[in-house]
């Protein structure tokens, strides 16, 4: 059996004995996942990582990947190769998965309160200095200082949160930044 690292669609043995494992798998054979599994995983969780750019979150997506082959196995027509079928799949989980990441990301933004964030939200998050500090900057400033580094948001989230220019969000948090620092030094 070839390892997982030479795994080529091109080669016609290999290729064979995939659409046997997975006509197996159709008939509900265990032991051939497990024999697709230790031929296509380590290439499968590649793909994976790469669009995810996470490890983890990529090992979760092969869990899903090889339960759904086990559950639409009768799915595949034998149209195109068995290899190529297993990394449609894969992407499409990958690309649910970063897409799903994303929308929870814009929610948890529009669930802030850009008027509440100057006030109550970063008292956690910072010193009294800093605090005392960033209360005398102007609105602006503050919440765009504050969604960016007290919850890690980028420049562009924070410029769709604020509905602003990215320019004017990026001069914000610059001014701000200044602003800062001579209020801590005094």
């Amino acid at each position: 059996m070839a390892t997982p690292s030479r795994t080529r669609e091109s080669d016609p043995v290999e290729a064979a004995q995939m659409q046997r494992w997975l006509e197996r798998v159709c008939a509900q054979d265990t032991r051939a996942l497990r024999s697709l599994y230790d031929l296509t995983s380590a290439r499968l969780m590649s793909v994976s990582a790469q669009i995810l750019k996470d490890d983890a979150e990529a090992a979760d997506v092969l869990q899903e990947v090889y339960l759904k082959v086990w559950q639409q196995a009768a799915d595949y027509t034998g149209v195109g190769s068995v290899w190529g079928w297993l990394i449609v799949i894969t992407r499409n989980a990958s690309l649910d998965r970063l897409r799903s990441r994303q929308r929870k990301r814009e929610e948890s933004l529009d669930d802030l309160d850009p008027v509440d964030i100057g006030e109550q939200s970063h008292h956690n998050a910072v010193d009294s200095g800093i605090e005392r500090c960033l209360e005398v900057l102007n609105d602006n400033a503050r919440q765009a200082i504050v969604l960016s580094y007290i919850y890690g948001f980028s420049h562009h989230e924070v410029q769709q949160r604020l509905e602003r220019p990215l320019g004017t969000v990026k001069a914000w948090i610059r001014r701000g930044l200044q602003e800062l620092k001579r209020c801590l030094e005094a």
